[in-house]
């Protein structure tokens, strides 16, 4: 019971709302048992009435005894056809009430996750938490249901027979108790073994879909090394493996259940027995034995399934943990009680002594000072790893900094809530992300409201209209799941495309023109300049070509700030960034504006020794495009 107790009493705050629907099933449920606890009462008068009628005057039948007949008759009718109204709309409205549950803690748990930052999310394969999830509630929800609608309705007939056993014949009702707590001991040795088989199951089952979702969004890589066959193989193993875990665990059950049925069957045996015994001997009738016996079958019935629905509420708590992982889950971006629309005027971004890392202990940032004037282009540049994509997804609260603060337009964005931040901030990734929808849908993503016409000149601005008007739909082509139909170039277009039509006043982007050939990058950054016009824009930059044109250059080194200024004051100050730029001029990076500023290892510096990561030398990148 302390089981049951501690389900309920953690989910009590999920179920708000619903202690009306589930009353009124509850005393559905229990008129129910009251009326099945009856039957056999009804059963008993009318056997006795025949009996009567058999053995004192056969083939007569009196007017008054023939109405009596008729009056039992109608009562077992009656009761049967109750039974069989009832049992319809309980298990109609039951299921109305587990569905409406399901619907709000799916809304719950849907509603967190999507809140929850990205560190969580990177913790967690997407196949992995989907399927835990799903088997988690639909559990929880059995168990709730279960213990609500079953378990109670049970009690209640359990009561009810037994007072009217002890009624009939207390050496009848005896004889049923000393069998009646067999069904529930053998339930409850097992329900261990089952509680221990559910956790491993769900955590087999979460981490070889969680796999097998990883193997499927990167299906482009694992034909490129021909892995198909060993990935299908690891995939079939591990179904393999779990479903002889679900086969064992089966004959676990099938096992348990038959000694539960032979306990049941030696019940109604020793009924049968003791109440012929007492019928013969003239102490007892045969109406009181046949109802004795309908109470037996009645009776085992909810014992066992109050022993099943011990073994569920054992495994509800596996349920209850997964799902209260999730919903207790810490939330460090979430939005304060007092949180602030934001309104974004001017779009000055400044970041006071912000430091960051997502373990704690390993920082990645580390007392990051700067500020970015309205309508000011800055690029970060500096080594992989060293921070810059952290510094701009801080910018949007996708993480909170572990100490210092942002602030936009001088409001601290700690006090705004997240969506009115997001609203004022374009992004643009360099790992672009489309839906499997239309073209027309994935720019306009963002901007529901926006008109065809709108996207369309979104598109024009992105250099991304032509190739569209090539497609067999146009704007209407599905694009396939993560735009797996279109380049890498189309993709990165849609993306621009995306964020013109947003028109934010404030932007990131990361490499937006990584993606493009010479061409395309010449078009696309045309439109760029247009869209960052008057508009703050940080960049995460690694070709030349892009840092050139900014109006300050921020270099990051294992997590600080190492220098600030143009293109030709970070030159004259002959620090990193002049070495690095110096080493492509020589390659030739400098002629193309092509060279990528992250491919220099930070081993020049001895300041950045305890912050990079040893491995081993890799060639010079070629020239991108």
């Amino acid at each position: 019971m302390r089981d049951a107790h501690t389900v309920l009493h953690r989910a009590l705050p999920w179920l708000r709302g619903f202690e009306r629907p589930i009353a009124k099933v509850v005393a559905l449920a229990l008129v129910l048992a009251a009326v099945s606890a009856a039957a056999p009462l009804a059963v008993m008068r009318l056997v006795d009435v025949l009996t009567k009628v058999a053995t004192t005057a056969p083939g007569r039948l009196r007017p008054d005894t023939g109405l009596t007949i008729l009056v039992a008759l109608g009562l077992v009718a009656g009761a049967e056809l109750a039974n069989v109204w009832l049992a319809r709309l309980l298990a109609a409205r039951s299921w109305r009430v587990r569905l409406d549950m399901d619907f709000a803690l799916r809304q719950r748990v849907t509603s967190k996750l999507h809140e929850l930052p990205l560190t969580w999310h990177q913790q967690h394969t997407v196949g992995g938490t989907v399927s835990r999830v799903n088997t988690s509630i639909n559990g929880f929800v059995s168990a709730i249901g279960d213990l609500a609608f079953n378990a109670l309705p049970a009690i209640a007939y359990l009561g009810l027979a037994v007072a009217a056993l002890l009624e009939l014949d207390w050496r009848l009702a005896l004889a049923v108790c000393v069998f009646a707590p067999l069904p529930a001991v053998i339930g409850m040795r097992a329900a261990r073994e089952q509680t221990q088989r559910d956790r491993v199951l769900l955590d087999h089952w979460t981490a070889t879909f969680g796999r097998w979702s990883e193997v499927l969004s990167g299906i482009r890589t694992v034909k490129g090394f021909a892995m198909e066959h060993a990935e299908q193989q690891r995939f079939l193993d591990a179904v393999a493996k779990g479903n002889e875990r679900v086969t064992q665990g089966a004959r676990r059950d099938a096992r348990t259940g038959s000694l539960q049925g032979l306990s049941a069957a030696a019940a109604r045996l020793s009924v049968a027995t003791l109440g012929a015994w007492l019928v013969l001997r003239g102490h007892g009738t045969v109406g009181t034995l046949v109802a004795a016996l309908q109470y037996v079958g009645g009776l085992f019935g909810p014992i066992q399934g109050l022993t099943n629905v011990y073994a569920t509420v054992r495994r509800a708590g596996v349920s209850l943990e997964t799902v209260a992982s999730i919903l207790d889950a810490p939330d460090p971006v979430a939005d304060r009680p007092d949180a602030q629309e934001l309104a974004v005027t001017a779009g000055g971004v400044t970041f006071e002594h912000v430091s960051f890392g997502y373990t704690e202990g390993r920082p990645v940032l580390r007392d990051i000072s700067l500020t970015v004037q309205p309508g000011e282009t800055v690029a970060l540049v500096g080594p992989s790893g060293c921070g810059k994509t952290t510094l701009v997804s801080l910018l949007e609260r996708l993480h909170a900094p572990t100490a210092g603060r942002i602030l936009v337009d001088g409001v601290d964005i700690a006090h705004c809530t997240r969506q009115s931040l997001r609203r004022q901030v374009g992004t643009v990734m360099q790992d672009v992300h489309l839906f499997n929808d239309t073209i027309l849908a994935n720019i306009s993503y963002g901007t529901p409201g926006a008109t065809r016409d709108q996207a369309e000149a979104a598109a024009r601005a992105a250099n991304a209209h032509e190739f569209i008007a090539k497609l067999p739909q146009g704007y209407d082509t599905v694009v396939g799941e993560r735009g797996a139909g279109l380049s890498g170039g189309q993709k990165q277009r849609i993306a621009i495309a995306r964020a013109l039509l947003k028109n934010p006043p404030i932007l990131v982007l990361d490499e937006a023109t990584s993606a493009l050939d010479n061409e395309s990058e010449a078009l696309v950054q045309a439109a760029l300049d247009r869209l960052t016009r008057d508009r703050t824009t940080l960049v995460v930059a690694h070709r030349l070509s892009t840092v050139m044109d900014a109006d300050r250059i921020v270099v990051l080194r294992g997590g600080r700030v190492d220098a600030i200024g143009t293109h030709q004051e970070l030159l004259a100050q002959g620090g990193y960034y002049a070495r690095l730029f110096a080493r492509h001029t020589r390659s030739g990076g400098h002629a193309s504006g092509l060279a990528m500023l992250d491919d220099a290892p930070e081993a020049a510096d001895p300041a950045d020794a305890p912050t990079r990561q040893i491995s081993r030398p890799r060639p010079r990148r070629r020239l991108a495009a």
